[in-house]
């Protein structure tokens, strides 16, 4: 090719990244490109990311239109000189198609086999982005001798000030950490040793002498699924319908999956007069303040982990970590599925400020627009639908967390209050909660005090 022709490729971003949705172009055909320039959002599992410019060329043409879905290593578009005939971009794209170029360089180096001996799997500095040439290790999230899964959480992985949670793909033990936090470290850099059992210390040893295995990309895309050819009619439609889980609907599957698994569950349930909470968010609303019932919870939820911050806890193979600050993960349902951002430090947040935090993710989620900041670090999690008419329900705990609040609707109730029939405000919120961080009185015992709170929701507004 006398053009100088590129690929433009959907991105890997993360080990377990198979696809990605074109969310929108941010060049036109016929502008120069410049290494980090910004090219493209991409959305994975409802996560927005920008891809980035590794070439300088002139955007020739684009294969991609908004709203695609596409593997990793599809071609979105080429790259070249401005001289470029038509006829010559057709003949790259074609022997893309054919393999003969672009893709196979990626997939080659990342393809490359470990030199590690059977049952030894080194964890390293993956690469998120097409510019990312080191990061911060920021935390382990996991301790030495923990048994961990594909997909658990490793490590909080920092880069250009953007956190990323590495994701294990291996099952056995975390045997060694390489990497303390606060390194920061290059791409492919060793950070710790994952080992089947049975692998002992001195062969762990001797791999790490020897260095470990070669510095490697990330996996490969995967190879695109054989398409077959479909009859052009068919007599009669068939009775079922196979539909693919993939996207945001298979990120839901596998960490409910995970969590139903692997958290011991129990719930308890609370009915709680909310006739003294709803007149405050009503007045707050006259005087032009937006707050709603959920961000009365929330805020009252802060208050009340205060006295029982093993709510805010979560477990850790054999170890309870207490979380500091209470950041609420708030469920927020799409056509697509529930997405759960994070309000950071509740406790130390005004019921307005709330209010504003809680309206702004909803925002960013509708758009497509949350990242991994507001996707991540959550301590403690709210469910709501109440909105949807209902009396009450139980919800699954997300992984890393020890409990989730499902609160019910709010309604005209008859009770009995000293011997007479009153007409009260009530709603009913079950908490589902991890069984290996406190039982069902610990968990009763919060209840109460949130009861307490919005019964008597005057503490809510200091």
């Amino acid at each position: 090719m006398s053009a100088n022709l590129q690929e433009l490729t959907m991105p890997k971003w993360g080990l377990t990244m198979e696809e990605g949705t074109l969310v929108r172009w941010m060049v036109e055909v016929g502008d120069t490109i410049e290494p980090g320039m910004e090219l493209a959002e991409v959305e994975t599992d409802k996560i927005v990311n920008i891809m980035e410019a590794t070439q300088t060329g002139v955007l020739l043409k684009r294969l991609a239109d908004e709203s695609d879905v596409l593997p990793v290593g599809a071609l979105l578009g080429v790259v070249g000189d401005a001289s470029a005939q038509d006829a010559e971009i057709d003949a790259f794209i074609a022997a893309f198609e054919a393999g003969e170029v672009g893709g196979s360089e990626t997939a080659s180096e990342a393809a490359a086999p470990s030199s590690a001996p059977a049952g030894i799997y080194d964890v390293t500095m993956p690469k998120w982005g097409l510019t990312m040439e080191e990061g911060t290790l920021v935390r382990w999230m996991v301790e030495v001798g923990a048994k961990v899964e594909p997909g658990d959480e490793l490590a909080e992985v920092e880069t250009d000030k953007i956190v990323n949670v590495l994701e294990n793909t291996q099952s056995g033990i975390l045997r060694r950490t390489v990497a303390e936090e606060g390194d920061v470290l290059p791409v492919g850099a060793l950070l710790g040793i994952i080992a089947e059992e049975g692998v002992s210390d001195a062969d762990i040893d001797a791999f790490l002498a020897g260095g470990g295995s070669a510095a490697a990309e990330e996996s490969a895309a995967a190879a695109p699924a054989e398409q077959a050819a479909a009859p052009a009619a068919q007599a009669a439609p068939p009775a079922e319908e196979l539909v693919p889980v993939a996207g945001m609907r298979a990120a839901i599957a596998k960490t409910v999956s995970t969590s139903w698994t692997n958290i011991p569950h129990y719930m308890v349930t609370m009915a709680i007069d909310m006739g003294k909470a709803d007149a405050l968010a009503r007045s707050m609303k006259q005087e032009g303040t937006k707050v709603s019932i959920n961000d009365l919870i929330i805020k009252a939820a802060a208050l009340a982990v205060q006295k029982y911050p093993l709510i805010n806890a979560s477990y850790a193979d054999k170890n309870i970590t207490m979380h500091r600050d209470v950041n609420m993960a708030v469920a927020i349902g799409l056509d697509e599925g529930v997405v759960m951002p994070v309000i950071r430090n509740c406790q130390s947040l005004s019921l307005a400020e709330i209010g504003v935090k809680s309206r702004e993710l909803v925002a960013l989620a509708k758009d497509g627009k949350l990242g991994k900041e507001q996707m991540s670090g959550g301590t403690i999690a709210i469910s709501n639908m109440g909105m949807l008419g209902v009396e009450s329900f139980i919800a699954i705990v997300p992984p890393t967390q020890s409990a989730i609040l499902a609160i019910g609707t709010v309604k005209d109730e008859a009770v009995v209050r000293d011997g007479k029939i009153e007409i009260a405000k009530m709603m009913r919120i079950t908490i589902s909660a991890d069984h290996r961080v406190h039982d069902g009185a610990y968990a009763a015992k919060f209840l109460g005090e949130l009861r307490a709170i919005l019964e008597a929701p005057e503490a809510l507004q200091s």
